[in-house]
């Protein structure tokens, strides 16, 4: 369901090029046992646009075979809106709106739709969950919008486990 565009060898001069619009983070974890072979970069670039096709993969020494793999799991992969484009959005203008069936199957229900869409947000960014503030998902007739709240009182977790603790650490804005 990813998009994929084919770059020409000749003009960014890998042998293997191609940009996705699924996100940088989604696309590593797709392709996570053929990092050795391509590599996933960022695309900050204009030719494509950085915010539709945000991650690009290139590779010298790939094969038929694993370019074929590549390829079916991208088509195969569901893309969310980039999660820069998202943190950009909220940190301008306090939320971010979208129609979700420009990236989603048009058969998923709201619901699905919240759900995937909640999982995919970088939580851990201080922008979009801290303890003063968190975010949440609203439905705007057909679009759905997720804006900045402040919390009622201040979010404070008790770590009691590892996973408490890996849950809850505190990240570096940058992603």
């Amino acid at each position: 369901m990813a998009k994929i565009l084919y770059a020409h060898p000749r003009k960014r001069g890998y042998k293997f090029h191609l940009y996705t619009d699924l996100d940088f983070w989604d696309t590593r974890k797709v392709l996570k046992d053929l990092l050795d072979v391509i590599s996933v970069r960022r695309n900050f670039g204009k030719d494509p646009d950085g915010d539709i096709f945000p991650t690009q993969i290139v590779s010298e020494e790939i094969t038929n075979a694993q370019k074929k793999i590549v390829e079916y799991r991208l088509r195969k992969a569901i893309p969310a809106p980039p999660r820069h484009v998202v943190v950009r959005s909220i940190l301008f203008s306090g939320c971010f709106e979208f129609n979700p069936y420009d990236y989603y199957p048009s058969h998923w229900s709201r619901k699905l739709v919240e759900h995937f869409t909640w999982h995919r947000l970088p939580k851990e960014q201080a922008i979009l969950c801290a303890p003063y503030h968190t975010v949440r998902l609203v439905w705007k007739g057909d679009k759905l919008v997720i804006e900045k709240i402040h919390r009622e009182k201040k979010h404070d977790p008790v770590i009691r486990t590892l996973s408490d603790a890996k849950k809850d650490r505190i990240i570096p804005l940058g992603f």
